[in-house]
């Protein structure tokens, strides 16, 4: 769609708009919502254009200069500076309004351009209109059209404009689930992404908030706003659940909340489940034929469990690899899309935004001894920060790899190496648990990784066979991450190794 037809369609709607507007000094449609709601930059633009057509300069100008962006966008030109004689109030608006303001406007005017028109706003408890917010296009057989309305508030037909359709709730059949971390352009733009597609499928917006450069996992998850089709063929709808992103009333989020809820763990199974399967073949030269290549018996434990659903993402993901193009092997996995048996629909939303990364990175971890952290993550994803006791200079700084992994292993001391160990690139360096608890956060280990129980069976089910380690001073974050509900993998095989006595450095 070039930006030309998107800007000639608007004028005409902008004609019909205006041949429907009653002729009445100074009762404009948008004056009245305006002087209750002053964010909205579109409501502005709008009214500036009614002033301007008749024939009110100074008001047009005033209208023109509060639509900042919007203007630009559509003229084609800068916003006009206010008449002076309303300097004083333009000057009244805070910094951090103008920067929420720049956001939404940028959102508004990407959406309008991608989408037709979009009526954008947030769900609000008003009588006989519980969730309004629409979208899209007339039909032929509509009468009066409706104004093209984009606003950061509650978005409700004004008296006397036509009703339009009302979707009781957004679709949270998601089919994307994308991360962003601030109401910036980044935001704006990736919003404007989902809004392009909506018409043919859901997306979820959610937070993903940034911690030391890190995309952090698991305090990603509140919802910002919700896109799908609208209720007019080609049509998208808008529902807003932050009302700090958008400077609106928004819904409270509760559904669209569970849906996240319900949405992670899935994801961290399916990152698992690619991780395991890029490791085996960058291990053995070849892809995985079945499950119980990935989760076999120790030393054979490239995966330490198995679900029903990991069997259904691997018959999916092991279809397409088996479908060779050119009789080449595919170099790597891709991401499963299905609905596994227990895993639900939204578990076949994609991660986007500043979660794409899980789709596309296999797990690693990250070790950074300045200040006693462990990571896993996946690209620039952060899923876990954990403390781990370090042995300082004893604790070697470089590449390595997770060359075995075993449950209970025995040391010369019962319970030296607690419940689980996995060993760094066949060293006497390991990652492992400890009988000395409170050595975590500190340089008392003779260079191995300490961990605590619970942060250690977690880690253990998270990384594959063959997972990257780096051991570096600095890199990661002081907070502490790990989720109130830890990840786990139901054993299903044998992984332990009774014969052997570890000598780990401890």
């Amino acid at each position: 769609m070039s930006a030309l037809n998107a800007e000639d369609r608007l004028e005409q709607r902008l004609k019909d708009f205006y041949d429907h507007v009653p002729d009445v000094e100074d009762a404009l449609p948008f004056k009245d919502y305006l002087l209750k709601h002053e964010d909205s930059r579109m409501a502005w633009y709008l009214l500036g254009k009614q002033y301007e057509a008749k024939g009110q300069q100074a008001k047009a100008a005033y209208c023109f200069s509060q639509a900042g962006e919007v203007y630009e966008a559509f003229e084609n030109q800068p916003a006009p500076a206010p008449p002076e004689e309303f300097a004083a109030r333009d000057a009244a608006q805070s910094g951090a309004s103008k920067r929420r303001n720049r956001w939404l406007a940028a959102a508004a005017v990407l959406v309008l351009l991608v989408s037709g028109y979009l009526i954008y706003a947030g769900l609000s408890a008003v009588p006989g209109r519980d969730a309004p917010q629409e979208a899209a296009g007339s039909s032929p057989a509509s009468s009066a059209p409706s104004a093209p309305a984009v606003s950061g508030q509650a978005g409700l037909p004004a008296a006397g404009e036509a009703a339009l359709p009302i979707d009781s709730s957004p679709d949270t059949r998601y089919r994307v689930v994308a991360g962003a971390a601030e109401p910036d352009a980044e935001g704006g733009g990736l919003l404007a992404e989902l809004a392009a597609s909506a018409a043919s499928r859901s997306a979820l917006l959610i937070r993903a908030p940034v911690l030391d450069g890190w995309t952090d996992w698991v305090k990603s998850g509140k919802p910002v706003a919700s896109v799908g089709p609208g209720p007019a063929a080609g049509g998208v709808s808008l529902w807003w659940h932050d009302a700090k992103w958008c400077g609106c009333e928004a819904d409270d989020g509760w559904e669209p909340l569970r849906t996240v809820d319900a949405w992670k763990p899935a994801q961290e199974l399916k990152v698992v489940l690619r991780s395991a399967m890029v490791q085996y073949r960058q291990r053995t030269g070849r892809w995985p034929a079945d499950p119980e290549s990935l989760a076999g018996a120790y030393p054979n434990n490239t995966i330490a469990g198995w679900t029903d659903d990991l069997t259904a993402w691997f018959g999916e993901l092991k279809s397409i690899l088996d479908n060779r193009k050119d009789g080449k092997i595919p170099q790597t996995a891709g991401w499963p899309v299905e609905t596994a048996p227990g895993a639900g629909v939204v578990s076949s939303a994609v991660p986007s935004g500043r979660l794409s990364d899980l789709a596309e990175q296999p797990l690693r971890i990250v070790v950074d001894k300045s200040r006693h952290r462990l990571a896993v993550v996946s690209g620039n994803v952060l899923l876990r920060n954990y403390a781990v006791g370090l042995g300082g200079d004893r604790t070697p700084e470089g590449s390595f790899t997770i060359t075995e992994k075993v449950r209970d292993p025995r040391g010369k001391t019962p319970g030296v190496f607690g419940t689980r160990g996995m060993t760094l690139s066949d060293t006497r360096y390991g990652i492992h648990g400890t009988n000395e608890p409170d050595s975590i956060g500190k340089d008392e280990s003779l260079g191995c990784i300490r961990m605590a129980q619970d942060d250690l069976e977690e880690l253990y089910d998270l990384v594959p066979l063959g997972t990257p380690v780096t051991i570096a001073s600095g890199g990661l974050p002081a907070e502490i991450r790990v989720p109130a509900k830890r990840f786990r993998l139901p054993a299903v095989q044998d992984e332990t190794n009774p014969l052997k006595i570890y000598d780990w450095l401890g």
